[in-house]
């Protein structure tokens, strides 16, 4: 029996108002169950959703399952089965099954491939996927993608299933299709409660029971044939509007009259006297029937549950390897997203053509260095050349790490949050967008350098900083965009504000002009260009080519030791703000 007592919420309104969202709320439901909670928009639903999966933390009331207070201990992960309202928490390159399996590896553990296998399979026959299997997500239709939803909050047999809206936009016939599958999934475990939170009224018959809210209180808790008859309407299409005629605590007061009498003659809420005749309720003038007592054959109807031994609760992965099947899934999916690969690949050959391509002009002028002309004609403009080649190629490194890190957990939210809730740690996501991404910028960073060295026959300065400071560059600005992905509400603000770092990063890396020393040591900490650029340049402190460039940028040049520590600085600081976006958005 879940019991839920007394819950109360309040949340910052307008003008710092405190708006109370759900005032008093009290209800019950058996094992086996399925409840609809309905109400139109702005009853509380949702809060009252996320309450019950341990998202929101209550201002009072206790949520209660076999003895343990669900507010002061969330369900553990694998309890929960939890079906959002949005469609966008589907992977689409990965086909129904390969979604399934997905989800099953990230919450079980010590489970051999064919338990995954038996699991998945059991949950395809049960939500009606079988015969599509082997589709590719984006490729179904409406229907089936709320299918395969459910299907991904029951991979773990959870004991409580909690629907957001779960049939909003579906036709009349498949709601009623949907209706029965919820019903199919609480018998497939004798103690699963299924919880429906939806702003429809149609066959609502299909419910055990109905809650009705109204901005944030219960108005009737019973079987749906009884709430006609409780709001004196005639059909069920007229109880919102019946509800807007009085105001909502007139409701929840009325409610909490009659509950006790409701819930007798109707065996609820742990059963009471029976009512033995219809009453009247002189006091309440919109209030005048209470529904008869049934017949002792009616009453058998509702649900019986058994004592049932309490199942295993399915133990979670470790945190690595969450993120190594995590990071398995990433390369997959670039491997089927023709789109992604293929930019990837572009910049891999374009970037460093580019660069080429502005060296070649007076890549002369460094072959005669080379050959020991040391004329201020030559050296000057050589210098000049080198010193911007170096910016342009850590810039572009850069450039390659925004296009990665923005993006990354960003355009994956819905993923993340349905995924969180299943019991994915926030270090692990973390952990596998990082060891997606740095392979690429590493291979992008190195072999940028190898063709810059092959075309101008070799570039001056030292070996390990020209291949070390650039992939550092592009990890540390990897990571800090990555923390603004984690923190940003879309993929849009993401973009957005890590392009403008980005942009920041050109103006002040000091490689242009260069600030005064004083105001460049208090700006330069910020700028991760600046460590990359000025640690190549610093190398070549022992070259013709540094007091050219010395001269020209009245900047400092960071040692390349300095460089790598400052670079390690940023990247530290890009995973903890990655980490705090994914635990505060999770």
């Amino acid at each position: 029996m879940l019991e839920i007592n007394n819950l109360s919420h309040v949340v910052p309104g307008r003008n710092k108002e405190p708006l109370r969202v759900l005032e008093q709320v009290s209800f019950t439901a058996p094992g086996g169950h399925v409840l609809a909670l309905i109400g139109p928009s702005g009853s509380g639903k949702t809060t009252l959703l996320r309450i019950l999966a341990g998202l929101t933390e209550p201002e009072a009331g206790s949520v209660m399952l076999r003895g343990r207070d669900l507010v002061k201990q969330p369900l553990y992960a694998n309890q929960l089965g939890w079906v959002p309202a949005g469609d966008d928490g589907l992977i689409e390159h990965l086909t129904v099954r390969e979604n399934l399996i997905s989800a099953a590896m990230l919450r079980g553990a010590g489970r051999t491939k064919d338990e995954v296998l038996s699991r998945v399979s059991h949950v395809l026959v049960t939500v009606g996927l079988e015969n599509i299997a082997t589709e590719r997500t984006s490729a179904l239709a409406l229907p089936h993608r709320r299918r395969l939803k459910l299907g991904l909050a029951l991979v773990a047999d959870p004991v409580i299933v909690l629907c957001d809206d779960f049939t909003v936009g579906l036709d009349v016939r498949s709601e009623r299709e949907f209706e029965a599958l919820l019903k199919l999934v609480a018998s497939d475990r004798p103690d699963r409660i299924v919880i429906h939170a939806t702003d429809s009224l149609a066959n609502l018959g299909a419910y055990d029971t109905v809650v009705v809210m109204h901005e944030g209180y219960v108005a009737f808790h019973g079987p749906a044939r009884a709430v006609p008859h409780y709001f004196t309407v005639p059909t069920y299409d007229e109880v919102y509007a019946r509800l807007a005629k009085r105001p909502a605590q007139r409701w929840g007061d009325s409610w909490m009259k009659h509950r006790d009498a409701y819930y007798a003659a109707f065996k609820l809420g742990g059963g009471g006297e029976n009512l033995s005749a219809a009453e009247e309720d002189p006091g309440d003038e919109d209030r005048t029937i209470i529904m008869k007592q049934r017949g002792a054959a009616e009453e058998d109807e509702t649900r019986k549950t058994s004592e049932v031994e309490a199942r295993p609760i399915i133990p979670l992965p470790g945190t690595f390897s969450q993120a190594r099947h995590l990071l398995k899934r990433r390369w997959s999916l670039l491997r089927r997203t023709p789109r992604e690969w293929i930019v990837h690949a572009s910049l891999l050959v374009g970037a460093p053509v580019i660069a080429a391509l502005l060296l070649l002009p007076n890549l002369k002028l460094i072959k005669e260095v080379r050959g020991g002309a040391v004329n201020a004609e030559v050296i000057w403009p050589a210098s000049y050349t080198l010193s911007m080649i170096v910016l342009i190629q850590v810039l572009l490194v850069l450039f390659m790490a925004q296009r990665l890190g923005a993006r990354e957990i960003a355009s994956r939210r819905a993923i993340y949050e349905r995924e969180r809730i299943g019991g994915v740690t926030p270090m692990a996501w973390l952990l596998g967008s990082l060891l997606f991404m740095l392979p690429i910028i590493l291979v992008q960073s190195v072999w940028m350098e190898m063709f810059l060295d092959i075309v101008s026959g070799g570039l001056p300065g030292s070996g390990l900083a020209k291949l070390l400071l650039p992939a550092m560059s592009g990890a540390a600005f990897a990571a800090i965009c990555l923390g603004i992905s984690a923190n940003s509400g879309s993929k849009e603000r993401a973009h957005s504000v890590s392009l403008t770092v980005l942009s920041a990063n050109v103006l002040l890396c000091g490689a242009l002009l260069g600030f005064p020393q004083t105001l460049g040591h208090i700006v330069h900490p910020f700028v991760t260009a600046h460590y990359g650029w000025s640690g190549i340049i610093h190398s070549l402190e022992k070259t013709a080519y540094f007091t050219p460039i010395d001269q020209m940028v009245k900047t400092w040049f960071a040692t390349p030791d300095l460089a790598m520590i400052m670079l390690a600085v940023h990247f530290l600081v890009g995973v903890a703000l990655a980490l705090v976006g994914l635990r505060r958005h999770g």
